[in-house]
């Protein structure tokens, strides 16, 4: 390879980790928000608005997560897109999904499963 193609890749390479930073980092906040609403899920204080919202977050997540090898992030937030969109907010139901916010958050820590 030229001394060209390899300094291309090279940047080709820097500009796709740095995007890559730049989702985990969207998807550890996307995390925060969607926690805050799971919680108030849980005390039957999350309007009508703020579940939509929180259902579109966790579709974000759940695209952004796979795009980056994050699968079972991905996998546990579509979960989370369906718990906003039923609207199932028994206690156990809430723990359960607290439980696995905690998860995608040590996951997130991780390295990408790809």
């Amino acid at each position: 390879m030229s001394a060209t193609g390899g300094a291309a890749q090279d940047r080709a390479e820097a500009a796709m980790q740095q995007i890559a930073a730049r989702a985990l980092q969207s998807n550890v906040q996307r995390l925060t928000v969607l926690d805050g609403a799971v919680r108030a899920a849980g005390l039957g204080t999350l309007a009508e608005e703020e579940r939509s919202a929180a259902s579109d977050v966790a579709h974000q997540l759940v695209g952004s997560a796979g795009t980056f090898g994050y699968r079972q992030v991905s996998e546990l937030a579509r979960g989370l897109e369906r718990f906003f969109r039923d609207q199932d907010y028994d206690p156990a139901v809430v723990e359960k999904v607290t439980e696995q916010i905690a998860v995608m958050q040590q996951d997130l820590q991780a390295e990408p499963d790809d």
